[in-house]
């Protein structure tokens, strides 16, 4: 395995308005990849949508980038890579803990005793002809502390588990479990098998959700599985439909 994964670069900031951010300024200035950016406080964390990310001091809160020669239509498997790689790395942290319930919100959240406690970003940064790419893939994880602006109820791995995470251990068992994860996936070619890895740990599955599409318009049904392109199946009692812009709300 190459060197330069194992142990990148890590590029640190006591503060800083986002990594993603950061990603973006150091376009001209790294050559080389993958590096990790991260930092002790965000001022201008972001989720999807451009929506505010609150980023406390002892939370980790870091980028990945990395170049990838790959067609367009395959970069968002990555957002089902990158969680499965952040589900395995709190998992580790937590192994020893009974009653935890560690799962995945589709599309993008790390969800704990069904409170969210994690999230992810991934923007294409710099794309060179259709295939050939440089992404941010931004993570966040409350490890010590809860944000106080939430769409959804959220948490934090110390209050729910009483483990207290250092951000730097953290960032080097997510490096190995990245660079796993993307290993197997292998391009696309093992996207099922991430796939079905992610439906085992789904948030919500089986269960009936409302779906809130972009326009406001809600959808009712059950949250039957993900489709081979990574959308949300709802089912309801007249047909089955997929969404692949939406986010999940438990009931209405």
């Amino acid at each position: 395995m190459n060197n330069s994964r194992l142990n990148p670069e890590i590029i640190k900031y006591k503060e800083i308005d986002s990594t993603n951010n950061e990603a973006v300024r150091l376009l001209n200035k790294k050559k080389s990849f993958p590096y990790w950016i991260v930092a002790e406080k965000q001022t201008d964390g972001k989720g999807r949508k451009n929506r505010y990310w609150d980023s406390l001091v002892g939370n980790f809160m870091g980028t990945y980038v990395l170049e990838i020669n790959l067609e367009r239509k395959f970069l968002p498997h990555l957002a089902f890579v990158s969680a499965l790689a952040i589900h395995d790395t709190i998992e580790k942290f937590i192994l020893d803990v009974d009653g935890q319930i560690l799962q995945l919100k589709w599309p993008n959240d790390l969800i704990l005793n069904k409170l969210k406690c994690g999230g992810i970003l991934i923007e294409n940064i710099s794309s060179k002809a259709d295939n050939y790419h440089i992404l941010a893939i931004g993570i966040g994880v409350n490890l010590i502390k809860s944000p106080l602006r939430t769409t959804f109820p959220s948490s934090n791995i110390y209050d729910e588990t009483n483990v207290k995470i250092d951000p730097y251990k953290f960032l080097i068992e997510l490096n190995k479990n990245i660079i796993k994860k993307i290993d197997y996936w292998n391009y696309g070619l093992n996207y099922k098998a991430i796939l079905e890895q992610w439906i085992e740990k789904a948030y919500l599955l089986n269960k009936e959700i409302s779906v809130t599409l972009p326009n406001g318009k809600k959808e009712k049904g059950i949250f039957s599985s993900i489709d081979n392109e990574g959308g949300l199946i709802l089912s309801t009692k007249k047909s089955d439909k997929v969404f692949y812009a939406a986010e999940i709300f438990e009931g209405l």
